[in-house]
C-alpha cells in the first residue's frame, strides 16, 4: 500500500512537472517599425523615417527567459530642402545585428508580454547625391522593448511593440561630402542617434500545435 502510494505521488508530480515545462522549441520574432529620432534635431530635420524590419530567432533556455540573434534595417530619405541652397538627395540604409536577451509571460489563455533587450552594431549607410560612393558610419548598439501578443493560432500571435534603441554614431558634414550643413552650427554633434520606435509584430513557435498557447 505504501509503495502504491509513493508510485502515485511520483506519477502526479511528473504529470505536473510535463505541464509546467514542455519540450522547449525555437521562436520566430518579427517586426515592422517606425523610429522616431528623438537624441538628434540634425537628423530629424535632414532625413524622413520610411520604415523598418526586424527579424530574430531566439530559444528558451529557462522558464521565461530565451536569447536568440537577429538582425534589423530601417530606410530614411534625405530631406532635399533641409540641404538648400544646396541640391542633395538620397537615402540612409541602417543595418543593425544583434544579440537579444527576452522574458516572455502570460497574461491570460491567449495573451502575453516580452521584454527584451538587444545589443549589437549598427551601420550607416549614406547615399547622397553629393558624394561620388556611399559613406558609411556605424557603432555599438543598444535597445529596450516591451511587446504586447495576442494569439491567432497556438503557434502564431500577431501584437503591438514600444521601445527606445540607440547607436554609438553621429551625423556630420563629411558624410555627405559638405563642409558644413547649410543654415546649420558648424559644432559637432554632441549626442549619439537616438529613437523611439513603434511598430507592429509578430510570433510564430517551430512546435507541433498544442491545446493552448503557452510553450513552457
Amino acid at each position: 500500500m505504501k509503495r502504491t502510494l509513493i508510485m502515485i505521488a511520483m506519477s502526479w508530480a511528473l504529470g505536473l512537472d510535463a505541464q509546467q515545462f514542455p519540450e522547449p522549441s525555437f521562436t520566430l520574432k518579427g517586426m515592422l517599425t517606425l523610429p522616431v529620432p528623438v537624441t538628434s534635431d540634425l537628423f530629424s530635420d535632414i532625413t524622413e523615417s520610411i520604415g523598418g524590419l526586424d527579424l530574430a530567432v531566439q530559444y528558451p533556455f529557462l522558464k521565461g527567459l530565451s536569447a536568440g540573434v537577429g538582425g534589423k534595417a530601417i530606410w530614411f530619405g534625405l530631406e532635399e530642402r533641409s540641404f538648400a541652397p544646396q541640391r542633395v538627395s538620397g537615402e540612409i540604409f541602417r543595418s543593425t545585428y544583434f544579440g537579444k536577451l527576452a522574458y516572455e509571460s502570460y497574461t491570460g489563455q491567449r495573451s502575453f508580454y516580452e521584454i527584451s533587450a538587444k545589443a549589437g552594431y549598427t551601420d550607416y549607410r549614406i547615399r547622397a547625391s553629393s558624394c561620388p560612393d556611399d559613406q558609411v558610419v556605424g557603432g555599438f548598439h543598444w535597445s529596450g522593448q516591451f511587446s504586447y501578443y495576442l494569439h491567432a493560432t497556438d503557434n502564431l500571435a500577431f501584437g503591438l511593440m514600444v521601445g527606445y534603441e540607440q547607436d554609438a554614431a553621429r551625423m556630420a558634414p563629411e558624410l555627405f561630402c559638405l563642409e558644413t550643413f547649410p543654415g546649420r552650427s558648424p559644432e559637432p554633434e554632441t549626442r549619439d542617434l537616438g529613437y523611439f520606435s513603434f511598430g507592429l509584430c509578430f510570433s510564430t513557435r517551430f512546435r507541433k500545435a498544442a491545446d493552448t498557447g503557452r510553450d513552457w
